[in-house]
This record gives C-alpha cells, sequence and structure tokens, in this order.
C-alpha cells in the first residue's frame, strides 16, 4: 500500500467517525474530527461538505459558505456543495444577513471587551433574534451574564449551545459553574443519593398493638396527672441535664465543622475564580483570532464573487464592466489558491481577447462619429495595457482629429522614444511632423 493510499484511508476513518458523531448532535466533536479527515486529504469532498453543514448548522454561514466554495473548486461537477449554495442563495437576503451577523458580533465582542456589556447583551440579543442558532453569540451572551451575577439567565443560552451541539467543551464547563453558582449542582448530587438510598420494609418494622381494657373517666385524669408529674420530675432530674451536655458537645463539633466547610468553600470558590479568569482570558484570545479568521474568510468570499461577476459579465458580452470591476480589483488580497489561479486566467483574457476588444469598439466608435466614447475606450484598454504602441496610436491620432495638438504629440513622442522598434514608430513620426 503506497503513501497516499495510506492518508486517503485514514481521512475516511475521520470521516466516518465524524460522521456518527454528528448524527448524535454533537456538532463540536464531529468538527474537529472532520479538519483531521481534511488534514490527511484536503480532496476528501464529503468531509468539507459537512463540515459546512456543521458552520451552517452553529450559525456560521460565511464559514460553511467557504467550505463549499472550496468543494467546488476542486470538484465543480456533481458536487453536493452547489445543492447546498444555491439553497442558501435562494433565502432572501440569507447573504445579507449572514454579513451583518459577522458585523454585530465584532461590534458586540467589542463593547464586551471595552466595559460596555449592557450594549453588548443587547446587540447580541439582537443577533439572536435573527440568527438563533449562532453558537458564538449564545456561548458570549453566557458569559456576559455570568459577569453580571445572571447566572439563571447564563443557564438558559447554555441549554441553547448544548440543545445545538450537545458536547460542547466550553458549554460544559460554564454550565458546571453556573449550577455551582445557583445550587443546582447539590440538588442534583441528593436527588442521585436518594435515588440509591430506598430500604425494603422488614416484618419487625409492624409492630401490632396488645389488647388493653377500657379504663373509666376518673381513672384516667388520675393517671395522666400522676404521669404528668413523674415525667416532668424525671425530666428535670435524669434526662435535662444529659440533653443540656448533648447539645453543648454538638455545637461545639457544628462549629468546627461549619468553620472547616466555609473555609473549604472559600477555597473551593477562590480556585473557581482564577479557573473562571483563565477561561475568560482563554475565550477572549480565541475570539480575537476567531474575529481575524472570520474577517480573512469575509475577504476570500468577496473576492471569489467580483471574480465570478468579472467572467460572468465578459461571457455575457458586457466587457466594459468586466473591464471596469478587473480595473478596481485589490491584487495584493489575491494570494491563495483557488484565488489566484481564477484571477491568472482573467488576466490572460483581459490582456489579450478582452483589450482587443474594447481597441475595435473604441475605433467603431469614432468611425460612427462618437469621439468622446471613443476616448473612454481607449483609455480603458491603456489602463489595461499601458504600453501598447497600437491603442496609443489610435488615441494620439483621435486627439489630433479634435486639434488637441499638444496631448496628441506628447504621446507621439512617447511611441517613438519608448517604441523604435514598433511599425507604430514610424508612423507617429510622420503623423508629428519629423
Amino acid at each position: 500500500m503506497d503513501y497516499k493510499t495510506t492518508l486517503v484511508k485514514i481521512s475516511n476513518v475521520y470521516y466516518n467517525l465524524a460522521l456518527e458523531r454528528a448524527r448524535l448532535d454533537d456538532l463540536s466533536g464531529a468538527s474537529e474530527l472532520l479538519k483531521k479527515s481534511l488534514h490527511f486529504n484536503k480532496y476528501q469532498i464529503d468531509a468539507r461538505n459537512l463540515l459546512g453543514l456543521i458552520f451552517y448548522e452553529m450559525g456560521e454561514t460565511a464559514d460553511a459558505l467557504i467550505q463549499w466554495i472550496i468543494s467546488l473548486s476542486f470538484q465543480p461537477e456533481n458536487n453536493r456543495a452547489d445543492y447546498y449554495m444555491d439553497e442558501v442563495q435562494r433565502k432572501k437576503g440569507q447573504l445579507e444577513l449572514a454579513s451583518q451577523t459577522v458585523k454585530k458580533f465584532n461590534q458586540a465582542l467589542n463593547q464586551a471587551q471595552n466595559d460596555s456589556e449592557d450594549l453588548a447583551i443587547i446587540q447580541l440579543n439582537n443577533i439572536l433574534s435573527e440568527n438563533p442558532k449562532f453558537v458564538k453569540a449564545h456561548m458570549l451572551l453566557a458569559l456576559l451574564y455570568m459577569q453580571k451575577d445572571e447566572n439563571v439567565k447564563a443557564g438558559r443560552s447554555l441549554m441553547k449551545v448544548l440543545k445545538i451541539d450537545r458536547n460542547n467543551a466550553k458549554a460544559l464547563i460554564l454550565m458546571d459553574e453556573v449550577k455551582h453558582r445557583t445550587g443546582k449542582a447539590e440538588i442534583e448530587k441528593n436527588k442521585l443519593k436518594n435515588a440509591f438510598s430506598h430500604r425494603q420494609m422488614e416484618d419487625d418494622d409492624v409492630i401490632l398493638p396488645k389488647a388493653k381494657k377500657e379504663a373509666t373517666a376518673g381513672q384516667v385524669v388520675a393517671y395522666l396527672s400522676v404521669g404528668m408529674l413523674v415525667g416532668l420530675l424525671s425530666f428535670s432530674i435524669l434526662v435535662l441535664p444529659g440533653i443540656r451536655k448533648k447539645y453543648n458537645v454538638e455545637a461545639n463539633m457544628k462549629i468546627a465543622v461549619n468553620s472547616q466547610s466555609l473555609s473549604d468553600k472559600n477555597a473551593e470558590l477562590e480556585d473557581l475564580r482564577t479557573r473562571y479568569a483563565e477561561l475568560e482570558k482563554q475565550y477572549s484570545a480565541v475570539s480575537q483570532k476567531l474575529t481575524a479568521f472570520e474577517q480573512e474568510n469575509a475577504d476570500f468570499t468577496s473576492m471569489y464573487q467580483k471574480l465570478n461577476s468579472i467572467i460572468a459579465n465578459y461571457n455575457s458580452g458586457a466587457i466594459m464592466q468586466a473591464a471596469t470591476d478587473y480595473l478596481s480589483l485589490d491584487t495584493e488580497k489575491i494570494t491563495e489558491e483557488p484565488l489566484s489561479g481564477i484571477y491568472a486566467e482573467i488576466k490572460r483574457y483581459m490582456t489579450n481577447e478582452g483589450f482587443n476588444s474594447i481597441v475595435s469598439l473604441g475605433t467603431a466608435s469614432w468611425n460612427g462619429g462618437d469621439k468622446a466614447q471613443a476616448e473612454s475606450y481607449y483609455d480603458t484598454a491603456l489602463r489595461i495595457k499601458p504600453d501598447d504602441p497600437e491603442a496609443m496610436y489610435l488615441k494620439a491620432r483621435l486627439l489630433q482629429s479634435q486639434e488637441r495638438v499638444t496631448e496628441a504629440n506628447a504621446i507621439f513622442d512617447k511611441i517613438v522614444g519608448e517604441h523604435p522598434d514598433s511599425p507604430y514608430s514610424e508612423r507617429a513620426k510622420s503623423a508629428r511632423g519629423y
């Protein structure tokens, strides 16, 4: 078995494990397994599509779209990702909502980090009213509620997270803390203890009373009076001193036990505070990384859509719109596949067939008498290929026909100086008059 086949098999094992986790609503566990699957085989289309579905189920539409776009770049035909993207795009305003959700979440995170917790809570509730499955928003909202000691509300937010992703590690840790704060942890512990403390009644637990003769009313009163006197005397002499002594011992023991318990609880509380501070620090660091990652993904999606728009306009004959969009691209953001490959193909078209088509449109407009439109076409062509001698010569001749001699001569001189071996050099000299 060769090396590549081994990697593919390992990737498939991780994918199958993730599929089982996803069926059990363990989305975060499935997500980690899928990332491992893609680590061993980035072309595992089923794993990438499932990862996109999990992101979508957790309210992260932008991340889901990125996974499906990458999937389609690897396998354009017979790919389920195409159907998923169509479903998202068919829902009116879904893409805009996803973009706004990311922006609003970043604003809420910034507000939370700058001591504006109330504003952050309002912003997060607005986000969740539009996107109830956004797990990260629920998590941040729970943290803010815990910081304000509104532990019941925090518990509700965490329950919503666990309904979506039943084994979310961070949510489980925070839920444990909330239960300790509200006393529910002790209640659940006692319920569990009582559930296993049942004792079956035995035969001698039931005592049958002996039959007695009935006494007269006078005898009953006499008996009661004597009994009460004897009882009180016996109680004061025999029982009361022992009770007092026992009470004093028990009280002292309770004080000692409570003091130790209070000391233990204080130590436990301090430990929880330390853990909470560490968790909050970790969450803040992860949130910052998440924000940066989401921004990168947003740039990737936006650039992918622009490149597709250029291709669509070019294919439909809207060459000037395609050229305008091409010239407005920020090429510094095009650094990775599949964007760089798509851009290279577009550049090849625009600097060859596209350029020639725009020059031809300029000449046709000039012949038709629309010199202003012709100049616009030539200018666009020269922005695509600034040093093309043919386009430079045609523009100079157009300017010359409009008696804009100074501008025309400057272009003629540039052709002669920079392109002396071009056939347009001699034409430029002739048109220039030397």
